[in-house]
């Protein structure tokens, strides 16, 4: 295969380099050909034509075209104009798909695409370009997500330079498209592709929790509208005009099934809600991020160290507006090594696709550098020369920039250590205020707790909740006979069966309430059922040996409730059935009425 980059900036430079594309697509060699076209040209009219104009010299091309935020070629942001990749193929196949009608119908769109690319044989990878970040992908995503493992998928979202009011929309000679989706299948058992994100963003600060979101907006974290973060950490007035635009290389960094995701803000409401590019989930943990150069520049020279050994015959850069907002004039910097192993182009995007190679799940991604490496057959013996990302023109401010970044990525991870060891103190606070120290089961005021909250439920759902009060006979001799040590034990071995049966019976808990007094909570337990629990219950406990202590058994109140029904009397009548069980000669169970 053999990617040829054409701009069309100048008709003798666009005519000399489609003449390289005519050349080599008449020699005989290839068999199908792919025309890319990223544009920049704010001009409708002109950019259609320039696919008509490629369709009507190539009739057997396939043409695709995407609304470009900044246009790349040869690793290099170049002016603002139309940018054409032509890709030639020997005997991969491509297929040029189109969706429309796709706002409201994501779903349904997902389905239509997973049948069509399932139809196809050797199929290795599948590129979406998406008219904007309107479109609601998660339901589409998940739909794609089910094709065969196999099968990478990537893309993006088109977008113009404008930040504030970017024009969104995918084209082919037929015309402009906004709600439409264009997807190129690539099949063929010679072909081979390497797909792989570098994000190089950092957290910054302490982890927020989505408590409100709807699709791409987020509303709430931590229960306060989501603005008051980008308030408060980055002094952004939610009231000025293009509000949003200052905190685009701030975006929220979130870990997803062991993946990063950022999602940069689009806009932020008078109601304090961001429209994001991408969505969110609901108990989501996000955290402010920065963009740390020094992090890019490690993983743009892992990615290109992966790619010299796949020795690729083609690549295409889909990369982030928000990175071309943040290198300004140093671009090019995260680009260029990519170059450097074979021919190159792409497009700034509003969005990127990858399919993640670990879950499989196809995500939508932003503030990432997505490159996409190509290649038919086996790859040459011939090795590529080392390459290796070119930061010696950061100097003076931006070298300044590199060390401060540095210096908050260094403070940050103190941060993060210290909030994470707070977190973990809490955790171990909360248990030791639950819990029981010597059974580990919960104690009596967090058993309260948890009868209080299933009776309830129970007042609402109308379903009964059945308590199992359980003493263990002649304790006090136990302690007197044997020491304290021996009657311990016998209180965790009780305290182990408890939790035994707990675990059997869906949402049941079990708890100490005092001494040598228990409780087993059993919620949607009818009579029968909770009386065949404590027979179970006491003669499991009856047949455990003791070796100091021996025979141990127990004795069992059981009263059968609603939430309805007066709690006071429901304690008051579970403990006279425990002391009737004692009184009728222990080790038995007794069965309580609310009297």
């Amino acid at each position: 295969m053999r990617q040829i980059v054409v701009a069309m900036h100048g008709e003798a430079a666009s005519e000399r380099e489609l003449a390289q594309v005519r050349e080599a697509w008449e020699s005989g060699t290839y068999g199908q050909l792919l025309f890319h076209v990223y544009s920049g040209d704010a001009s409708k009219a002109s950019t259609v034509q320039v696919a008509r104009d490629l369709q009507t010299q190539f009739p057997q091309a396939h043409v695709v075209g995407t609304m470009s935020a900044g246009e790349i070629a040869c690793g290099r942001l170049v002016p603002r104009g139309v940018l054409v990749s032509a890709l030639l193929f020997e005997d991969t196949n491509v297929q040029v798909l189109r969706y429309d009608d796709v706002l409201d119908r994501e779903a349904f769109v997902g389905k239509q695409i997973r049948r069509d690319v399932e139809a196809v044989d050797h199929v290795k990878a599948v590129e979406l370009l998406f008219p904007g970040t309107e479109v609601y992908t998660k339901g589409l995503f998940e739909q794609l997500s089910l094709c065969d493992t196999s099968i990478q998928f990537f893309g993006g979202y088109s977008g113009g330079h404008e930040l504030n009011a970017p024009a969104r929309f995918v084209f082919d000679p037929s015309g402009i498209m906004r709600n439409s989706i264009l997807v190129t299948v690539f099949s063929g058992p010679n072909l081979h592709v390497d797909i792989d994100k570098v994000i190089g963003w950092e957290p910054l600060g302490l982890p927020f929790t989505v408590t409100k979101a709807h699709g791409n907006r987020l509303i709430e974290l931590d229960g306060r509208p989501a603005s008051e973060v980008y308030e408060k950490f980055l002094q952004i007035d939610r009231t000025q005009t293009d509000n949003a635009e200052e905190g685009y290389t701030f975006p929220f960094l979130a870990q997803y099934k062991g993946e990063a995701w950022l999602r940069s803000a689009i806009h932020i409401g008078e109601d304090g809600s961001l429209d994001l590019h991408g969505y969110v989930t609901e108990g989501m943990e996000i955290q402010l991020s920065y963009g740390n150069t020094e992090s890019i520049v490690r993983q743009i020279n892992q990615r290109v160290e992966a790619l010299r050994q796949f020795k690729p015959q083609a690549i295409l850069l889909y990369s982030c507006i928000v990175r071309k907002v943040f290198w300004e004039d140093f671009v090019d910097i995260e680009m260029e090594p990519f170059a450097q192993l074979c021919s190159t182009a792409g497009f700034h995007t509003w969005g990127e696709i990858q399919r993640n190679p670990h879950t499989h799940e196809v995500v939508e991604h932003n503030v990432t550098l997505l490159s996409i490496a190509l290649r038919e057959g086996n790859p040459p013996i011939q090795e590529l020369a080392p390459v290796r990302v070119n930061d010696t023109v950061l100097k003076g401010p931006a070298a300044q920039m590199r060390r401060l970044t540095s210096l908050v990525y260094t403070a940050m991870g103190e941060l993060q250590k210290t909030h994470s060891e707070l977190r973990d103190l809490n955790r171990r606070l909360t248990i030791m205020a639950e819990r029981d120290a010597l059974t580990g089961l919960y104690n009596r005021g967090k058993t309260e707790a948890l009868i209080e909250q299933m009776l309830d439920e129970s007042a609402i759902t109308r379903q009964p909740v059945s308590l199992l009060m359980l003493d263990i006979d002649h304790f006090k001799r136990v302690n007197d006979v044997y020491g304290h040590h021996t009657g311990d034990e016998v209180l965790r071995e009780v305290a182990t069966r408890l939790g035994s049966v707990a675990a059997t019976w869906v949402g049941a808990e079990a708890g100490r309430w005092g001494g040598e007094e228990f409780f087993l909570v059993l919620p949607n337990a009818r009579e029968p059922e909770a009386m065949l629990v404590a027979e179970d219950l006491r003669k499991a406990i009856e047949q455990q040996p003791f070796p100091q202590a021996g025979r141990v058994t127990t004795s069992i109140g059981v009263i059968t409730v609603t939430g309805n029904d007066d709690r006071i009397k429901a304690f008051a009548n579970v403990d006279d059935a425990l002391y009737r069980a004692k009184e009728g000669g222990r080790n038995r169970a007794v069965q309580a009425t609310l009297a």
